[in-house]
């Protein structure tokens, strides 16, 4: 039977690692890789993300990177850099877009499995692993083409590499110097948020535990010159192609706009609470049991323990409050929680087998369980009401996985009540969670595509076709311009199309909501459109001029 490591030889990696490394990554090719070429890329982040990229290879311009012909400056080039690669390896396509997602979502699961293995044993690395990819959120994003992945990964890396300079006694200025490489990727990846994350659960877990030298520690001349090197290699360009003015604009408003004004995705404080019960099901629901223990044990825990229980804790605690804070809230944003919540959830594990859990927190942990399987039972009633039936998907569609989720719920609990440890019931509801969300993943694969993406309607009416001018009637679809390859015009009701055409010889198409379809009908015979075809949520239109 395989001992627990210590924490020097965890850094090092052996032969006995590479079943569980290369499990850990066909199982991650599979989950966040299959049918994704499959389902059209999804409006508005993931087209808008996939055509900036793709004006990068097209026109060779990396520094500033353009959406439908205008800057797009909101986000830093890295994950656009990430994409314009996979497409020159693999061309453009849906692919090759959520290409890098994927990636990053394999690293991350890769870093957890180093982390579980020196908190535990290679067994419990990868099956903290294993929790990570079938957590519902992190699943979702890995197959997406947004910059939560990529942000969640380097974050995640330099967490793990703080954490490892922190706990060895020889200290490595080379380690050092990698963290703030990483620190830059971060920046790269989404400006300074992800830059005050790290700041804020480092500085967070060193005043818990009160070490206070350490945060001195942190600060590294040499590292801190790579960091400004590498954000001003690309920096410095990109400050003399747009001016300072604009520059300082864009960041009051991602900074102080998006934070403190919530101009974009405004919601309310509790808004991440359903999010991360339901993004992280079941985990989410055993995640406080580390808390009660650590707070209960706190005096008698070893002090290396108390160490690794007190970092997950604040890098769960300090992360949620931090963008709940935040007025623009996205369900993507808590992502970079989600490492944090499987290496939690797997110290129960080590706690249950050393008897040392107490029998409150066993007492907490069947009720826990009992209501994990009381939660399926609540969405087969709901489902019938709320199931998207006029989108194509009927309620049976609905209550499958659902079904499914309630019997691994059932065996986890009778796995538990045989075996007696916690282990078991990891690994049965890793397995039904994977079902589960293979399943959803399948029926959204032909149906989610249809219903936010206009890819339908460019290549039944535009394939073919090579001289027109494109409008969209109302906010552009950023689909509309990746799947296209054109920019596309916006226009509203007072528009005369005859004043936005220069060359008569040219077709004119205009894509509109079925919903304004149905309502412009006068502005529509006022400027001789027809409709030439029609999905469930759109139609284009032709001018006749």
């Amino acid at each position: 039977m395989e001992t627990k490591l210590n924490r020097h030889s965890t850094e090092r990696l052996t032969k006995k690692d590479i079943p569980f490394l290369l499990g850990l990554i066909v199982i991650g090719l599979v989950l966040f890789l299959l049918y994704t070429w499959s389902m059209p890329l999804i409006d508005p982040d993931e087209p808008r993300y996939a055509s900036t990229a793709s004006d990068m290879v097209l026109n060779n311009n990396l520094i500033i990177p353009h959406f439908n012909g205008a800057p797009r400056i909101n986000k830093p080039p890295l994950f656009y850099w990430a994409i314009a690669i996979s497409y020159k390896i693999f061309g453009i396509s849906e692919f090759s877009a959520r290409l890098p997602s994927a990636l990053a979502a394999i690293g991350t699961v890769l870093i957890v499995y180093l982390w579980g293995k020196q908190l535990e044993d290679r067994k419990n690395g990868f099956w903290a692993g294993v929790m990570l990819m079938v957590s519902p959120l992190f699943f979702f994003i890995s197959r997406l083409c947004i910059t939560d992945m990529l942000l969640t990964f380097f974050v995640c890396a330099s967490l793990y590499l703080f954490f490892i300079e922190y706990t060895e006694a020889n200290k490595n200025n080379l380690r050092r110097l990698f963290l703030y490489f990483l620190l830059s990727m971060v920046f790269l990846v989404k400006g300074p948020v992800g830059i005050l994350l790290f700041i804020l659960i480092t500085m967070g877990f060193l005043l818990w535990i009160r070490d206070f030298q350490s945060i001195r520690r942190l600060w590294y001349l040499p590292g801190f010159l790579l960091f400004l090197g590498i954000i001003c290699a690309w920096g410095i360009p990109f400050w003399l192609s747009l001016g300072k003015e604009q520059i300082f604009t864009l960041l009051s408003q991602e900074m102080s706009g998006r934070f403190v004004r919530g101009y974009a995705h405004p919601q309310p404080f509790y808004y991440y609470l359903p999010v991360f019960f339901m993004g992280f099901f079941p985990w989410s629901l055993f995640i406080f049991i580390p808390f009660i223990h650590t707070l209960k044990q706190r005096r008698s825990m070893p002090s290396e323990e108390k160490r690794q229980v007190y970092f997950f804790c604040s890098w769960v605690i300090l992360t949620v409050t931090f963008f709940s804070l935040s007025h623009s809230k996205l369900m993507t944003y808590i992502l970079p929680v989600s490492p944090s919540i499987a290496l939690l959830t797997t110290l129960l594990s080590r706690w249950e087998i050393k008897g040392n859990l107490g029998k409150k927190c066993l007492w907490i942990l069947w009720i826990t369980l009992f209501g994990t399987s009381t939660i399926p039972l609540m969405l087969i009633f709901a489902t019938p009401k709320w199931a998207p039936t006029m989108r194509g998907l009927s309620t049976i569609h609905m209550v499958i996985p659902i079904i499914i989720l309630f019997a691994g719920t059932i065996v986890a609990l009778y796995a538990f009540f045989m075996s007696r440890r916690f282990l078991q019931i990891i690994k049965v509801l890793c397995f039904t969670n994977c079902l589960v969300l293979g399943i959803t993943m399948a029926y959204s694969v032909k149906y989610l595509g249809a219903f936010r993406s206009t890819k339908d309607i460019v290549e039944h009416c535009l394939s073919d076709k090579k001289n027109y001018m494109l409008f969209s009637y109302g906010k552009t679809k950023p689909s509309l311009v990746f799947y296209s390859g054109k920019n596309v015009l916006e226009i509203e009701a007072d528009t005369r199309l005859e004043k936005l055409i220069s060359d008569q010889a040219c077709s004119r198409y205009v894509v509109m909501s079925i919903h304004d379809y149905q309502k412009k009908q006068e502005w529509i015979h006022k400027e001789k459109l027809h409709a030439v075809y029609q999905t469930n949520t759109h139609v284009i239109l032709e001018n006749t001029l």
